[in-house]
């Protein structure tokens, strides 16, 4: 496929590469050095939300319906929680996880 060099073309793939400019008190070191602190934490979260829900899919045994409905519950709040972290470190300006690749590499 044959890229549009065009001027439009250039302008919108520089802006899709700059970072996000956002009001903010914080230094970009800090900025920085919180959304590298975020992204570890975003990371952690959602591997947890990954093997919860492998709990959840293999459940097996007596008590199979109460614990399956329970890991399906607290596999649905570590997902909400992982859209709620990676908005606070775009709010600060931050770079969020990109790929599963990125994930393991926290």
């Amino acid at each position: 496929m044959k890229r549009n060099n065009s001027k439009k073309t250039i302008e919108l793939l520089q802006r899709r590469d700059a970072p996000l400019e956002t009001p903010t008190d914080l230094t970009r070191a800090a900025t920085r050095d919180i959304a590298g602190a975020m992204n570890a934490i975003l990371a952690d979260v959602f591997v947890l939300y990954l093997k919860t829900k492998n709990f959840h899919w293999h459940m097996s045994g007596p008590h199979f319906r109460d614990y399956h409905l329970l890991l399906d519950e607290h596999a649905d709040q570590l997902f909400a929680m992982t859209d709620s972290i990676a908005e606070l470190i775009r709010k600060i300006g931050g770079l969020i996880l990109r790929s599963i690749g990125h994930i393991s590499s926290k």
